[in-house]
């Protein structure tokens, strides 16, 4: 009993000496909390098109090797201001819904960094998508000129993506993937009875050629609307693309 009375003092004592510490610190901790936050929300206000409140929807097909359409759905993009939680990890949330005969198959959540120096999404990774992984994410830096080219190496936490070809289920956890992405053209699109004028970047695995086999990816950047159409190719030769079909800015 004398025992545990000890220590239960001393936890005590502990206690109090240690709260003369949080006192001092705690102004400190404070201003911290505020500033991360002011500049979460001010890098959010910055952004030059992923702004939140914003949605973009996209016609989506899947073509085989032969150019035969064998899918098609909708996919839209909406952003939104993160949350507290949130913000220590992105800027910006964009959710992802997935839709077929207007009816939705799936969501996802992730982030967008958007600012003066540069334009970084996530972009989707269900469905068709799951190759994405293995691509350099979309990626463009300011301001804007060809030349630019950037590479990086990632490790794969948990994620995977099927052969539609063989319906084998591919397990990237793991794996450090080299990859890189080049500003390679510009060129425009239509949208709305418009030529769009766009930015191309395209983004390509660097290793497991072997293993994973080649997969690229087309992404068409307008500096009004932001990344108008996406283009996956993967080993097997389908090619999975979206295109911008409307807004609500």
């Amino acid at each position: 009993m004398k025992a545990n009375s000890l220590r239960k003092s001393n936890g005590i004592q502990s206690v109090i000496r240690f709260l003369p510490l949080i006192d001092h610190y705690l102004p400190f901790i404070a201003i911290g909390l505020l500033s991360f936050c002011l500049q979460s929300c001010g890098t959010a206000e910055k952004a030059s098109v992923y702004k939140p409140g914003r949605v973009w929807e996209f016609d989506v097909t899947v073509q085989d090797s032969s150019g035969i359409i064998v899918d098609s759905f909708q996919l839209n993009m909406k952003t939104r201001n993160s949350n507290v939680a949130e913000k220590a990890i992105r800027q910006i949330t964009v959710e992802y819904e997935y839709l077929k005969n207007g009816k939705t198959f799936d969501t996802e959540t992730t982030g967008i960094e958007d600012n003066t120096q540069r334009v970084n999404i996530h972009p989707p990774r269900d469905s068709y998508f799951d190759v994405s992984e293995v691509v350099h994410f979309p990626f463009i830096t300011k301001p804007i000129g060809l030349g630019f080219k950037s590479s990086t190496e990632i490790v794969i936490q948990k994620a995977s993506y099927t052969n539609r070809k063989t319906n084998e289920k591919i397990d990237l956890a793991g794996k450090r993937i080299k990859q890189e992405i080049a500003l390679i053209d510009s060129t425009a699109i239509s949208f709305k009875k418009k030529e769009l004028k766009c930015f191309v970047v395209q983004g390509k695995n660097l290793n497991y050629l072997k293993e994973l086999g080649q997969f690229t990816g087309k992404f068409y950047f307008n500096e009004k609307y932001g990344f108008v159409k996406f283009i996956y190719t993967t080993p097997w030769k389908s090619t999975i693309t979206a295109n911008l079909k409307s807004v609500k800015f």
